[in-house]
Formats: C-alpha cells, structure tokens, sequence
C-alpha cells in the first residue's frame, strides 16, 4: 500500500497586536469643534479660511488629506475657474496622539459658493477612508 501524500497550504496572516483603527474624524475652525449637524459653515468673502481635520486615535498614526469640490453653480457661471480658486494649502500638525491636518485658503472667492471641503482619513486597518466634509457658504460682498 502507498502512501497518500495531501499538498498542504499555509497561510501566513499578518497582524500587529497595537493596530488601532481610527473611528471617526472632526472638523475644527479656530479651535473649536464643528457641529456635525450643520454642513454649512458662513464664511465672509476675500477672508482667509483655516480648517482642521482632526482624529483622536489610530496606530500607527493615520493620514489626512484634503480635497476641494467646488459646487455645480460655480462651474456653470464660470467654465474657466481661475486656479487660484482650487488653491488649498495643507499643514500636518504634529500630536501623540491621533492626528491633525489644516487646510488653509487664503482667500474665499465667490466661486467657493456651496463648495465641499473634504477630509479623509486613511489607515492601514481601514478598508474604506473615512472622510468628514463641510459645505463653504459664501457671504458676498455688493
């Protein structure tokens, strides 16, 4: 009688004990906590605008980036955007823990009108990022 040999498969997983996925993430403007609730926030126009993206937990630290949208209307009144309207400075801030990341526009032009401001957040124990966005309500001067 032979014997019968059966090809065996292994599977190596790879797993770090500390991994912490971030849960969620909040908006911040002059350091204090945007309402999740209102998606619009008033912002005068010509006026510099900062806002935070901020997340409290992860290991290893998770990573932030911005994204600018302008809203339809924009696009529509004017087919050539200037591109000083989808300029967007991004500035890691450094914490221990958690992780902060800050969009800076320099200046709110009336083209930023209904405009979605986007944060996501990418990790390496995430399958999807997750993301928190605000809508810029252009307050325009006459």
């Amino acid at each position: 009688m032979q014997p019968i040999y059966e090809k065996q498969q292994i599977i190596f997983c790879h797993h770090f004990a500390d991994e912490n996925a971030p849960k969620k993430a909040y908006l911040m403007i002059d350091n204090r906590i945007l309402d999740p609730g209102n998606p619009f926030i008033p912002v005068k126009e010509n006026a510099d605008l900062t806002v935070s993206c901020v997340v409290d937990e992860g290991n290893p630290k998770p990573s932030l980036s911005w994204e600018l949208a302008l809203g339809s209307l924009a696009l529509l009144d004017a087919p050539e955007v200037p591109l000083e309207v989808l300029n967007l400075t991004e500035t890691t801030v450094d914490q221990k823990v958690g992780a902060r990341n800050d969009a800076h526009m320099a200046k709110v032009l009336r083209a930023h009108h209904n405009a979605t401001l986007t944060c996501f957040v990418r990790h390496i124990a995430l399958e999807q990022p997750l993301n928190v966005s605000v809508l810029l309500n252009v307050q325009c001067k006459y």
